[in-house]
């Protein structure tokens, strides 16, 4: 894992009531704390996307009852509160090739911050190139 890399759980969810619920009481119950979350959905399923403080708990309750995930590899950076603060990050990677597959909003208490998912192969590259440019990654949620 990178410096700077935050396991992230990616979990196929349907589209019915009571499934996030489910998910949410299963981790609740095992102890396990939700950092952060992000649905997405269609018409018949949804992926969420969550970070919690024991990833590989987490993935094995899950996993035990029956729901299909994935462990990905984001990034979050911390965002300045001023207008075009998201732009300069955004661009920044854009200026260097770096395509941003997602990214989503998370609760920092202080600051804005954001989940960013880059291919795996230019993730290294990315998290260097906002570093550099003084922009503060955070290594826990």
């Amino acid at each position: 894992m990178s410096t700077y890399g935050i396991k992230q759980l990616s979990v196929f969810v349907e589209n019915k009531k009571g499934e996030l619920t489910d998910i949410t009481t299963l981790l609740s119950q095992n102890g396990i704390s939700l950092k952060s979350i992000n649905l997405v959905d269609s018409s018949d399923f949804g992926i969420l996307r969550i970070i919690v403080d024991d990833t590989l708990k987490a993935k094995e309750i899950l996993d035990k009852n029956g729901f299909s995930l994935t462990i990905t590899e984001v990034f979050a950076a911390l965002i300045d509160d001023h207008i075009g603060s998201f732009n300069e990050v955004v661009s920044t990677l854009s200026q260097h090739g770096i395509n941003i597959e997602y990214t989503y909003t998370i609760s920092n208490n202080q600051n804005g911050a954001f989940i960013f998912k880059v291919n795996p192969e230019e993730f290294d590259n990315a998290t260097q190139i906002l570093h550099e440019s003084k922009v503060e990654l955070i290594t826990a949620i």
